[in-house]
């Protein structure tokens, strides 16, 4: 059974590699330089069209690929050598006859077919189904080789109708997975078709440098290589193709296993097929941020990075404890996941129970500092299809709620069944019982370490040393199990850590630490995982480390891991000035990301591949694109501490931090192709640089829901929220505000710096007048105000010599002066703001400026 549920989930994965194949291809199936034999036979895999003929011919490509590698399928499933077989079971027939009718497939075959229906939300004997391989009837044959990938992301709508505004198509470029602008969505060219060919040669080497000789190892390290050259790749080119190869073959192989457990399983009669398991962990933020020592800077990114890999590390333990692949994972970044799994007694039996041990496990780490609400929802056909009023947004909003609400009782059966540990003392007390770093007091049992001058808890010297390693390391090695025995001097001095206990070791290594050990790592094949951050700096490659080591290798994106922490600069060198110092703290996420989730896909179209190319999307940007922007803006003055799922935090001068803000934003609106129902709001808190950065955290959090608050009426009436950025005190949305406003930080600056023609007095006038207002709900109240105003700068203007000062004074009073038509230096704006109050921000914002460049 097991061999059989191994052949299937291959299966499935390569079940539509044939319409990557096919593309690369330079003829039709008569002059194909690929198809050969039996796997030009169209009768044997290809369903008949209505009038003659067949269609969905790429299955024929399919076959040949499994054909062309028949000797490595064979060794590792043991394979007869025939292309196909009577009994169905050879992985030719279960990847290559899913589009054949029902009366003509096995029932495991049946199961790929099923699979495949359900990832793309679409009955494959429909009609709409074969008007989806028209384009390979098309009497220009290879038209559909020039089709591109859409972006799911120009296609969501959560404002009934605001998608929609968008009169270009944009689309992403055919090419293998890399982090940089060039995979932006764009404009369609299609003088200049995609270079399958090229992007085959290079897909089929890589494939042919696995050398993984076992089952696991092999298909999770095809999953990996997939990831990277079928991500922009559509799986239709029919219609809107917004779907990427790569997730309708990782979620059609999710459907499959899950399907073959739920049939395997003796309850599977009337109730839905599927679990969709979904987590959040709470804490996260007082955790990261609860640093009150000056060595602050040193163990943020480690304290960060520790997060994600505790994550990772949950993630890992309930695939292994449901005995699911990493196909299954539809989704694990941010502090969030969500898997895949199949509805049957035994696997809820064994998810409480892992549920119930990962709580354990987490409060013995780290007490009520951190929990993982995990929780999880039926899902059926019926709302994968979108049919008899279900659909995937509504469970979707199921599980929120149930998770949400999970939280709320956080902790209820740790207290059930450990009362004394939470109310009970186990603390020492005293300040000489504390965390130098953190603050956190040291239980009575817990080992003090000493380092230096410094008392610490072990985890938090765990994770200053992973901070330090974390930039130094090639690879991550995941080790399953017992970790490697010391004793025989298996990377005894490499740093690791094993995140709450959960069985699983990160190991922190370069490549030649791997060769060392290759026999060892040989004999625990599926046990083993490297990994590589970025792959080389955006480059994404991952298999480069393999050299003949049979392990499972992948590619994870996180966002920050390019720091190098032996010449990492402390918070008072990034923003060193003789002059004026100051830090910034700064706090970003995504507007209504629930409603994206739960509206912005609309029924019809809710498929699961679509919802994992939304979250693949967001993870694209945040955990991998996001080094490329802070590599190009502020390296050398800022660092990311965390930067995953949806959001954004990063420490740096205070005038950096508004430049990495200004590019994130700039980058994800055309990462988002401009559709309104995306935006970021932000805060920055600028301290000053030895000031605790808890409080700090404390303080853009507080700044970043002041933009989340903030809104503007439009001359037509309506009224938009959010979409800002906030900092002292001053919220500015992105569109209407903030644009006008630097323009006018700009110019003040620019008439500061020019031999000072504009007095900094100015400033300060303005300032003050501001201050006298009596400013309540952006009206003056004191009125006295506009003739104090008017007359003092009146006065510097009779003073001034220069034309560009009188301009500029003339622009101030104007604008204060006039109500009706709001306007900012001469520029037009949409605001609820008091000109004066823009005056001001404006002013004191040139004014940080002038004196950091003084």
């Amino acid at each position: 059974m097991e061999r059989m549920r191994e052949r299937i989930y291959l299966a499935s994965l390569l079940h539509d590699i044939g319409k990557f194949y096919q593309r690369a291809d330079t003829g039709d199936i008569q002059h194909s330089r690929y198809l050969k034999g039996k796997c030009q036979e169209e009768a044997s895999f290809c369903p008949s069209r209505k009038g003659g003929g067949y269609s969905h011919k790429h299955v024929l490509w399919t076959a040949q690929f499994i054909d062309d590698f028949s000797a490595v399928f064979q060794h590792l499933l043991q394979e007869d050598s025939e292309v196909s077989s009577p009994n169905g079971t050879n992985l030719i027939d279960l990847a290559a006859r899913h589009h054949l009718p029902e009366n003509q497939l096995t029932n495991e075959e049946k199961i790929i077919k099923e699979a495949d229906s359900l990832s793309a939300g679409m009955n494959r004997d429909s009609e709409e189904a074969f008007r989806d391989a028209e384009d390979e009837l098309n009497p220009d044959w290879d038209v559909f080789k020039r089709k591109r990938l859409a972006s799911i992301l120009q296609t969501i709508d959560i404002n009934k109708g605001s998608a929609s505004e968008k009169t270009q198509p944009m689309y992403l470029p055919a090419g293998r997975l890399h982090l940089s602008q060039n995979l932006f969505p764009q404009k369609d060219d299609s003088s200049a078709p995609p270079d399958y060919a090229q992007l085959w040669d290079e897909f089929k080497k890589e494939f042919e440098s696995i050398h993984s000789d076992t089952y696991v190892a092999f298909a999770e390290t095809l999953l990996s290589l997939l990831f990277k050259y079928t991500a922009y790749i559509p799986a239709s080119t029919a219609n809107l193709p917004d779907v990427s190869l790569y997730d309708h073959l990782k979620t059609t192989a999710a459907l499959a296993v899950c399907l073959y457990d739920f049939q395997q399983s003796k309850d599977n009669e009337n109730k839905p097929p599927f679990l969709l398991i979904g987590a959040d962990f709470s804490g996260i933020q007082p955790y990261i941020y609860q640093i009150v020592s000056k060595y602050a800077g040193k163990n943020l990114k480690g304290r960060s990075f520790y997060l994600r890999l505790l994550s990772d590390a949950v993630v890992r333990y309930l695939l292994k404890e449901l005995h699911l692949f990493q196909a299954n994972v539809v989704y694990n970044s941010g502090g969030g996941f969500y898997l895949l799994a199949p509805n049957t007694t035994s696997t809820k039996e064994q998810l409480q129970k892992a549920i119930r041990l990962i709580e354990q496990h987490l409060f013995e780490a780290h007490a009520t500092a951190l929990y993982v609400a995990i929780d999880s929802v039926p899902l059926s056909k019926d709302a994968l299809m979108h049919r008899n009023g279900n659909d995937l947004g509504k469970v979707w909003g199921e599980l929120f709620v149930k998770r949400d609400r999970k939280k709320m009782a956080k902790f209820a059966d740790q207290i059930e069944a450990n009362y004394q540990a939470f109310f009970e003392p186990i603390l020492q007390g005293g300040e000489a019982r504390r965390d130098t770093i953190t603050g956190e007091e040291f239980t009575c049992q817990e080992t003090v370490v000493k380092k230096e001058s410094l008392l610490l808890k072990p985890v938090t010297a765990q994770q200053i040393e992973l901070g330090q390693k974390l930039r130094e390391a090639d690879l991550i090695v995941v080790k399953e199990g017992e970790p490697f025995s010391f004793e025989e001097d298996f990377w005894k001095d490499k740093t690791h850590i094993a995140p709450a206990n959960l069985g699983f070791t990160y190991y922190f290594l370069n490549e030649a630490d791997l060769e060392t050990k290759k026999d060892r790592l040989g004999k625990e094949a599926d046990k083993v995982t490297v990994l590589t951050l970025n792959g080389k700096k955006g480059n994404c490659d991952f298999l480069h480390a393999m050299k003949d080591i049979h392990n499972i290798y992948g590619l994870e994106f996180y966002g920050g891991n390019e720091i190098d922490f032996r010449h990492l600069k402390t918070f008072e060198e990034m923003c060193a000035n003789e002059n004026f110092s100051r830090l910034g703290v700064l706090r970003m996420d995504v507007d209504n990301l629930g409603n994206i989730f739960q509206q912005g896909i609309p029924a019809h179209q809710a498929t699961l591949s679509r919802f994992a190319a939304l979250s693949r999307s967001f993870d694209f940007f945040f955990s991998g694109y996001l080094n490329t922007i802070w590599r190009e803006t502020a390296p050398d003055r800022s660092f990311i501490v965390y930067s995953g799922g949806d959001d954004v935090f990063i420490v740096g001068s205070w005038d950096a931090t508004i430049q990495l803000a200004q590019r994130i934003r700039n980058d994800f609106r055309k990462y988002t192709c401009g559709n309104p129902s995306f935006s970021l709001s932000g805060g920055i808190a600028i301290v000053q640089p030895k000031f605790p950065i808890m409080k700090g955290a404390e303080e853009s959090e507080q700044e970043e829901q002041r933009a989340k608050s903030h809104g503007v009426t439009l001359s037509n009436g309506k009224f938009v929220e959010k979409n800002a950025l906030s900092f002292m005190d001053m919220p500015l949305n992105w569109d209407h505000e903030y644009p006008a406003v630097e323009a006018l930080k700009n110019e003040l600056c620019s008439l500061l710096k020019e031999d000072e023609v504009l007095p900094k007095s100015f400033l300060s006038k303005v300032m003050q007048h501001y201050a006298d207002s009596g400013m309540k709900t952006h009206c003056i109240t004191r009125l006295k105000t506009y003739w104090m105003l008017t007359y003092d700068l009146s006065r510097m203007k009779e003073r001034s010599n220069n034309d560009s000062v009188k301009t500029l004074i003339d622009a101030c009073i104007k604008d204060v002066f006039n109500k009706d038509n709001k306007t900012l230096n001469g520029r037009s704006l949409e605001t609820n703001y008091h000109a004066l109050e823009l005056w001001n921000f404006a002013s004191r914002w040139a004014e940080l400026e002038y004196r950091s460049n003084k």
